[in-house]
């Protein structure tokens, strides 16, 4: 396809191009554009130049290959900044004229073509792609020696080689292969001594260290690129079979050129740095400009994908943002369409291209042929931290080569690890300080609470909700048995999945117990003394529970899910000291609750015997009446006085005083049903209440005062002077009264004494 090219303003000069690039079949001139097309057709038919010329700025729409500035009115550039966003070369034209307009280069011309170049090197409008004026470079040095093969090699000045930019006789797929080191080879000397070689015959193994001896070349010359002191590269020229093919004149002309190309050379890097600085500035902004704003972040990321993907010409962009609590990348945008609730994608480090690019912390880059990038993973590295991976697949539009693409691409993963990394630490933040609030605000209510029940309740529910939780289990220990038994569990498990999240949990429970410390397990099918119990449970959150610095339970969470995740996710280091704040307010919440409770029974018991008092037969009492309404023998108030409790007290062995309360109370107990009420009300009375106390109240009332007499007889260690004497009484509701007040006062008269 032949190369389209625009003249741009009417100078004599460009005009007079016309004919000689018509000539060219390589390329063809679609026509003149000037703002003034009367005086620029004027000059066109003086000239005798017939070419299309027009004012209608559609001419640049068109495909093309470049565009010829005359410099006769306002920088092309500046004119028309789209076209060179396009990546149109503009090139002027004497630059044409080396590039199009010369055909083969014959020795007779040696002095045109210097001065051409000279001039080329004296102007600023290089062309943007260098690529083809090096190619040329070499055909004029190949036309004018006579050469039938070359190549011009660039030094990459890290690494102390030569490298093939352009090459003749030389299949391109091999030139990314060849590198020659410095001081190697004929190239390498000429490079490493900054000065020319020519060589007759073939080249010495043992005098130019040649690591692969060349059998196809005869004669060689080899001049350095020297610009400003600096060795740029070597152009090499060859014939394959006169070895007499290079005179002292051959010589003398490449070394001028030599120096000609060098300055080119230096003065293409030059634009070719400040056109890659460009493409990376637009790259990195516009990297910022798709995360910036308040979208949530996986938005912003998918905007991320979306233009990278067309800086790629239509390619694929992936991210995956790595958890290190899970050590697995996760995908979290993609460039492609559809997606959905069909799974979450997740890589292991090491795994797949990505998976390696994460673990080396360095980029994969594969090239389908020399020069042309497909498919990169590149890890997204803020400092020393991973953020995540940036996974592309170039597109059929991509034009920029391996190298620039790959500096791009390099520029846009760091400035997007920069601000990925930025925005998640926000979101941390930002979420820490919604979660800490959200401790503090329940905090207030577990620690003002007075109900254990609702303590344990709060302690799951609201530690499921701040920390994101699919599982909370609270064990305490019971008082009696000393095992530690769940009392609140809050969370989605039923059935077969809950009896199996509550054996995990006696497990993780037992070793907290024994550790003592609050724990995250991030990987829970990992831990070895769990892994047979952790199917289908992913992480967890364990903490012993301490009440006066004793443990009395413990608090475990299982499972994040995270408002953007569908798949539960694990719980990391920024979560445990979250969860260790909470468990402080748990840990105190109970605390305040046995407190409340402990004072609750001081007020309602009596300390000696550990019966309820006064207080709580009023309460009891009065509630049985308002449910006996007027019915007959509903209820019945008993009464039991220790009558001599005063002289056993003050008597010669005072702790027999002390062992009458306590076997009457024994005797009380035992002999009263379990739903009968027995109370001590003052320090020588016991008053029992007797719900449905059946058809006979007086005799069940006359049994249990002989049962408690006669447990009383049989006790030796009451044995002595002054043997302890009971009185009993009894009130029959609403036969001797109908409140309270005065079924208590029919109730202190004796009735009963036992001896």
């Amino acid at each position: 396809m032949r190369k389209g090219l625009v003249i741009y303003g009417a100078s004599e000069e460009a005009l007079g191009l016309v004919p000689i690039l018509e000539d060219n079949p390589e390329v063809e001139v679609l026509g003149v554009f000037s703002r003034d097309r009367e005086a620029a057709e004027h000059q066109a038919r003086r000239m005798r130049v017939g070419v299309t010329v027009t004012d209608d700025p559609s001419l640049f729409a068109r495909p093309l290959h470049a565009v010829i500035d005359a410099g006769v009115a306002e920088p092309f550039a500046e004119a028309f900044p789209d076209t060179i966003s396009a990546d149109v070369q503009v090139v002027s034209p004497l630059t044409a004229r080396l590039l199009w307009g010369y055909g083969a280069s014959g020795s007779d011309r040696k002095g045109e073509l210097l001065q051409a170049l000279h001039e080329i090197v004296e102007s600023v409008n290089l062309t943007i792609d260098p690529n083809e004026l090096f190619e040329r470079m070499l055909e004029i040095a190949m036309g004018v020696t006579g050469a039938d093969g070359g190549s011009l090699m660039l030094l990459d000045p890290e690494r102390g080689e030569l490298r093939v930019r352009v090459a003749v006789g030389l299949e391109p797929e091999l030139w990314p292969k060849i590198k020659v080191k410095l001081g190697e080879g004929v190239a390498g000397r000429a490079a490493a001594e900054a000065r020319p070689l020519r060589v007759r015959g073939r080249a010495s193994s043992e005098l130019f260290r040649l690591q692969r001896p060349r059998q196809d070349i005869e004669a060689a010359l080899c001049v350095p690129l020297v610009h400003e002191g600096r060795v740029l590269g070597v152009l090499n020229l060859s014939h394959s079979t006169r070895d007499d093919m290079f005179a002292e004149s051959d010589l003398e002309f490449a070394e001028q050129l030599g120096r000609l190309d060098a300055a080119i050379v230096a003065r293409a890097q030059e634009h070719d740095a400040l056109r890659r600085e460009a493409s990376r500035y637009k790259a990195v902004q516009a990297v910022r400009e798709s995360l910036s704003g308040e979208a949530p972040l996986e938005t912003r990321l998918e905007a991320l994908c979306q233009r990278v993907a067309e800086l790629l010409g239509g390619g694929i962009a992936t991210v995956y943002l790595y958890s290190e609590p899970e050590g697995e990348l996760r995908l979290a945008a993609t460039s492609l369409a559809g997606g959905g609730l069909g799974g979450e994608y997740r890589i292991r480090l090491g795994q797949g291209l990505d998976g390696r690019a994460a673990e080396r912390r360095e980029p994969i880059l594969l090239e389908s042929a020399p020069g042309q990038l497909d498919v990169a993973a590149l890890p997204l590295l803020a400092g020393d931290a991973l953020v995540g991976v940036l996974s592309v697949q170039a597109g059929p539009g991509a034009r920029d080569g391996a190298r620039v693409l790959r500096e791009r691409l390099l520029e846009i993963a760091a400035a997007a690890a920069d601000t990925i990394e930025r925005a998640r630490r926000e979101a941390r933040m930002s979420a820490r300080a919604t979660k800490i609030g959200a401790i503090n605000e329940t905090g207030i209510r577990l620690v003002s609470s007075r109900d254990l029940a609702e303590v344990a309740r709060l302690a799951t529910s609201s530690a499921v909700f701040i920390l994101e939780a699919d599982h909370a289990i609270l064990r305490l220990q019971d008082p009696e048995t000393r095992r530690f038994v769940i009392r609140s569990y809050y969370g989605s498990a039923d059935g077969r999945t809950q009896e199996k999240l509550f054996l995990l949990d006696k497990q993780l429970a037992i070793e907290a117990l024994r550790g003592q410390r609050t724990r995250v397990i991030s990987d829970l099918p990992a831990e070895s003394s769990i892994a047979a119990l952790a199917g289908g449970f992913r992480s967890a959150l364990v903490a012993p529970l301490r009440r006066e610095g004793r443990v009395v339970g413990t608090l475990a969470l299982y499972d994040k899910i995270s408002p953007d995740r569908f798949f539960a996710g694990a719980f990391g280091e920024d979560d445990l000291h979250i969860f260790a704040r909470f468990v402080t307010y748990v840990e105190r919440g109970l605390e305040n609750a046995a407190f409340h409770a402990r004072s609750e029974r001081q007020q309602s018991f009596d300390e000696e015997t550990g019966l309820p008092n006064a207080d709580y037969l009023a309460r009891r009492v009065d509630q049985e009446i308002a449910r006996a309404g007027q019915r007959q023998n509903e209820l019945v108030l008993v009464t039991c006085k220790l009558d001599n409790l005063p002289e056993l007290r003050s008597g010669s062995d005072a702790r027999r005083g002390e062992l009458f309360v306590k076997r009457t109370a024994e005797a009380l107990r035992t002999h009263l049903r379990g739903f009968d009420v027995l109370t001590r009300t003052g320090e020588d009375e016991f008053v029992a209440l007797l719900p449905d106390p059946g058809p006979a109240p007086e005799d069940r009332v006359t049994a249990l005062a002989r049962a408690v007499a006669e447990e009383i007889a049989k006790d030796d260690t009451l044995a002595g002077a002054g043997r302890p004497s009971l009185a009993f009484g009894y009130a029959l509701h609403p036969a001797d009264g109908s409140d309270r007040e005065a079924l208590l006062e029919h109730a202190r008269k004796p009735r009963i004494r036992m001896v």
